[in-house]
């Protein structure tokens, strides 16, 4: 796994946030830190992937301990899922769902067995909502929204560009391009 500043080493996250615009300025709220996920929809899910993961997130969860974490995540089968997943299990903060579309249209991409799945991930978030159309492509307009929104981007991903409009390599060029902080976890596909 790597991030633009290096080697993301265990129990070393080095995250500096760039600017205080999502800052609150209440002293009675907590700072925000927001995590997004790009990833394969078809990733092999690994024993080793799943401990560098919650090793991430553990690590993420203890370090900033008084930032209220929020992760992103469109919620599409493969690694969306995954993160989402442990996320949850480790009760490490919010879960928002932007979709590519809205939910009825979004939920034409799933079979019965993923439509249930995605329900049921529905109803653990706290929010829940379409990105705007700004494109001919959802998914390049939800993969640019979580970029643009977060302050942490997993991308797990096998590395390759595949040239598909708004898929996982398209979204980390533009996450790279725009200097974004960037934790890539290397994964088979299947």
């Amino acid at each position: 796994m790597h991030s633009q500043a290096g080697a993301w080493e265990r129990g070393k996250l080095r995250f500096l946030r760039a600017d205080s615009k999502k800052e609150k300025e209440n002293k009675f709220m907590k700072p925000t830190l927001t995590v997004a996920i790009t990833g394969h929809r078809d990733m092999v899910e690994t024993p080793e992937l799943v401990r560098q993961v919650e090793d991430f997130l553990q690590t993420l969860s203890k370090q900033y301990r008084d930032y209220a974490i929020t992760l992103l995540s469109p919620l599409a089968d493969g690694a969306d899922r995954f993160v989402a997943q442990i996320f949850l299990e480790q009760n490490i903060g919010r879960l928002i769902v932007p979709m590519p579309f809205d939910q009825e249209r979004y939920m034409e991409d799933f079979d019965a067995e993923s439509k249930a799945e995605f329900l049921a991930f529905l109803e653990r978030a706290e929010r829940v909502f379409p990105v705007e159309r700004l494109s001919q492509s959802g998914y390049l307009d939800v993969g640019r929204y979580v970029v643009d929104t977060c302050d942490i981007l997993l991308a797990i991903w096998d590395g390759i560009d595949n040239g598909k409009v708004g898929g996982t390599s398209d979204i980390v060029k533009y996450a790279k391009a725009h200097n974004h902080q960037i934790v890539e976890f290397h994964c088979e596909r299947g």
